[in-house]
This record gives structure tokens, C-alpha cells and sequence, in this order.
């Protein structure tokens, strides 16, 4: 039997499981702390309060990182003050390979409610190098075409912290939106079928158009 594999190893394996689960529970806490909830028809979660633990939560989550397609690494809070949908995408997800010309055909609806649109290269599907940004880029612009270089979006790669704080389950083509403060509001996901209630939870009530 190898060292790592004998009885004494047990209890730190143990307590590394039970690290583990107790992140998970943590993240899933703060999405109850939140208010998000998915909804097959896209309702939108009561968003925090401005204060108390939820709040701070909140606040942790955009300090994340993110590596963008120019290599810059920045927190998720410094690419906005203003309302945000953050979504997250995975190289071979046939799913978001349909969802992102769909978004594409509707990036003005999002610049006339004030949204910047925030795709995230799932941590795991897309490494944060070199390589997995051009990854990124390569199946964005073969699902969005042209569009693919507007700048109502911004295209980047998720920190593993990133990934599990706001899309805990790994499922690819899920979206949050988020308002001016960082709070979540709506948490629904694949916009290809949802698209109709992800234009009506916008702040400005944008209808579906070009």
C-alpha cells in the first residue's frame, strides 16, 4: 500500500473532501443569500439588500478574475457599474454553439437597456493561457460571426473561483444578470430557448430586435 493510500492519509483526505463540500455549500448559500433562483420561465430573483452579509458576499464575488482575450486578468467588478449578464460558455456545448448567434442578433437590444454582456469561458473548458483564450475567440467567432467583434459584449476566460461562485453546477450556457450594485436579479440559462424572458427582465425593458 503507498504511503498516500495507508490509513493515516485518511484523515486529511477527509477533511479535504469535507473542505470541499463545505465550499460547495458556501457558494450554494450564497446564491440562497442572493435570492437567485433558476426558473424555467425566467423570473427574476429579488435582488440583496445593499447591506449585511449577503452584501458582502456580493462584493467578494467581483473581486474574481477573469482572463480576457488580450490577456489582461481583471476582477469581475471592474468591468462594470453598470447592469451586467454574465454567462458561461464551453468549447463543444452545442447548446451555447446555438445560444450565441441568438444573443448576437439581439446585441442592440442589450445596449439600449445599458447591459453589457460578460461571456465567460467556462475554468476547465478554456485554460487561461494563450491557447484557451484563442480557443475562446476561435468558437466565438465561428458561432457569432461578424458580430463576434461588436463591443456590446466582452469575451473572457473564468477564474476556477470565478466558475464556481456563480455557475456552482459546471453546466455550460447558463447566464446570470446582474444590476449597477453587482447584485443578482435573474438567473436562468440556454438563451436560445429563453431569450423572450432574458429581453423582459432587462432594466429597460428592451423588446427582441437588432
Amino acid at each position: 500500500m503507498d504511503a498516500d493510500q495507508g490509513p493515516g492519509a485518511r484523515g486529511p483526505r477527509r477533511a479535504r473532501r469535507a473542505a470541499r463540500i463545505g465550499a460547495v455549500v458556501a457558494v450554494l448559500g450564497l446564491g440562497v443569500a442572493l435570492g437567485v433562483r433558476a426558473a424555467a420561465d425566467g423570473a427574476p430573483a429579488p435582488a440583496a439588500g445593499a447591506t449585511g452579509p449577503a452584501a458582502a458576499a456580493a462584493r467578494a464575488v467581483q473581486g474574481e478574475s477573469l482572463t480576457l482575450l488580450d490577456h489582461r486578468r481583471v476582477s469581475l467588478g471592474s468591468l462594470h457599474g453598470r447592469p451586467v449578464m454574465v454567462w458561461f460558455v464551453a468549447g463543444g456545448c452545442a447548446s451555447c454553439a446555438a445560444s450565441i448567434p441568438v444573443v448576437a442578433a439581439h446585441l442592440g437590444a442589450f445596449t439600449r437597456a445599458g447591459t453589457r454582456i460578460l461571456v465567460q469561458g467556462m475554468y476547465g473548458a478554456f485554460s487561461q493561457d494563450r491557447a484557451g483564450t484563442a480557443a475562446l475567440a476561435s468558437f466565438g467567432k465561428a458561432a457569432a460571426g461578424k458580430a463576434f467583434a461588436s463591443p456590446a459584449w466582452t469575451w473572457g476566460v473564468a477564474s476556477e473561483r470565478l466558475t464556481a461562485a456563480l455557475d456552482p453546477s459546471g453546466v455550460p450556457d447558463a447566464y446570470l444578470l446582474l444590476d449597477a450594485a453587482g447584485r443578482i436579479t435573474c438567473h436562468n440559462s440556454v438563451p436560445v430557448s429563453t431569450m423572450g424572458a432574458l429581453l423582459a427582465r432587462l432594466p429597460a425593458r428592451a423588446t427582441a430586435g437588432g
